[in-house]
């Protein structure tokens, strides 16, 4: 039994066989989904989404890729969704310098705001946190430790560094601040070596699975449409490099889930 913790089933690419989408990965044994969020819009289709399919929940949040699009009245509605049910965490969120950010400094200001306020958001309704970095490490690091510090010291773990490549000692102070990490079908590339290094050494109780769907299809998928059936492929990628079984990796993973998102 498996759980795809990041997939964007609100995403265009699934508008015409989501029902098909779910029933392929109850088959695959993937029985829950959490859908993500990016912005304002996207989440009020995600927590739609979730109240269709028993099976999927949501996470609403406000990538910091929509900076500086995103207004008052985005984070005033997103405090609302956080309120529902069917919501069980806030993401995703984060800082992203890949881009234009990377040499802008007034618009990393600006996604720092945004993300500070969503982790504020997130620790407010006693959820856990969906982030996202992309060449951010040492700010990100800074905002989690500043953030951390004001957690009850028995919430553990209390979010998720998504979409995990970094190297050991950014997995090492991830954990370290109460995050787990989770993998992609990154895990399966053939240029993934040092991932894969890095994978070998991190617990199987500080790690998640995730597709981050439609996106990185695992091999021998790769460059195709991604979608939550596909969380076993990399299951036993994790299984190789633990050597262990991938029964092993999806006991691990789906408790892990469970405690991080507080699933039945």
């Amino acid at each position: 039994m498996f759980i795809d913790t990041h997939a964007h089933l609100c995403h265009p690419d699934f508008a015409g066989d989501l029902a098909q989408v779910i029933d392929r990965a109850q088959a695959a044994k993937v029985t829950r989904i959490i859908s993500i969020s990016t912005d304002a819009a996207s989440a009020r289709e995600t927590l739609d989404i979730a109240r269709r399919f028993e099976a999927v929940h949501a996470a609403v949040g406000l990538h910091p890729g929509d900076v500086p699009r995103v207004s008052l009245c985005d984070m005033k509605n997103l405090g609302q969704l956080a309120a529902e049910p069917r919501v069980v965490a806030i993401g995703e969120t984060g800082l992203d310098y890949f881009r234009e950010a990377g040499t802008d400094v007034a618009l990393q200001q600006q996604q720092k705001d945004l993300f500070w306020a969503q982790l504020e958001l997130a620790k407010e309704r006693r959820l856990p946190v969906v982030i996202h970095n992309r060449s951010a490490e040492r700010d990100i690091l800074e905002i989690l430790r500043a953030h951390a510090e004001g957690l009850p010291k028995d919430w553990r773990p209390w979010g998720v560094m998504h979409c995990f490549s970094g190297t050991e000692k950014f997995g090492y102070d991830c954990t370290e601040i109460g995050l787990l990490i989770s993998y992609t079908g990154i895990l399966t590339f053939k240029n993934a070596e040092a991932l894969r290094d890095v994978a070998k050494q991190v617990p199987l109780d500080q790690v998640m699975l995730e597709t981050d769907a439609p996106y990185l299809a695992p091999v021998p998928n790769r460059g195709k449409r991604n979608e939550p059936a596909y969380v076993p492929l990399i299951a036993e990628v994790l299984a190789e490099l633990k050597e262990t079984s991938v029964e092993e990796v999806a006991r691990f993973t789906t408790e892990n889930a469970r405690r991080l998102f507080r699933l039945p």
